[in-house]
């Protein structure tokens, strides 16, 4: 695997960020982020709760399987890859803001190879995440997820990148 090295001045006024999620990432400036992988199963029962109120709540989640979440994963890429053209690279940013971005997340600027991204997921909610200014009340949740085999996730990303 050869590679040329570029190299990126980068210059960043400012970064807010509010939650990246799973696999996540801010990538800016001549990244690899090569043979991502994530694998997710949650059950909530209520959950996060941020700036709120809760009374009176009542939750439960039954997710009795005989098989829970059985994971076979065998992401594997080989790269090479090499750069063309001008190696040298200027990133100004001004600003990034980011409200949230889930599963696979990712802000990328200037000259990313993002290969084998993978992102599975099964959530069960019964209330999930709740943020900013909330008033619940009296609020009941009940999930059942009885499964012989629940949520089988077979992650078989294996190649060579053209």
């Amino acid at each position: 695997m050869v590679r040329k090295r570029m190299k990126t001045r980068v210059m960043v006024n400012q970064i807010s960020v509010n939650s990246i999620d799973t696999a996540s990432g801010i990538f800016v400036g001549t990244n690899y982020a090569n043979n991502w992988s994530s694998h997710r199963k949650s059950n909530y029962g209520f959950g996060s709760l941020s700036h709120s109120q809760a009374s009176n709540n009542y939750s439960q989640v039954i997710d009795n399987d005989l098989v829970d979440t059985p994971i076979n994963s065998q992401s594997y890429l080989l790269m090479d890859q090499q750069m063309s053209g001008n190696n040298n690279n200027q990133l100004d940013i001004g600003e990034i803001n980011i409200n949230v971005l889930d599963s696979n997340a990712a802000l990328t600027i200037g000259d990313n190879s993002l290969n084998g991204w993978s992102s599975h997921s099964k959530r069960n909610a019964g209330q999930g995440k709740l943020i900013g200014a909330i008033n619940n009340t009296d609020n009941k949740n009940s999930v059942t997820d009885s499964d012989l085999v629940d949520t089988t996730i077979s992650n078989s990303n294996i190649g060579i990148p053209t």
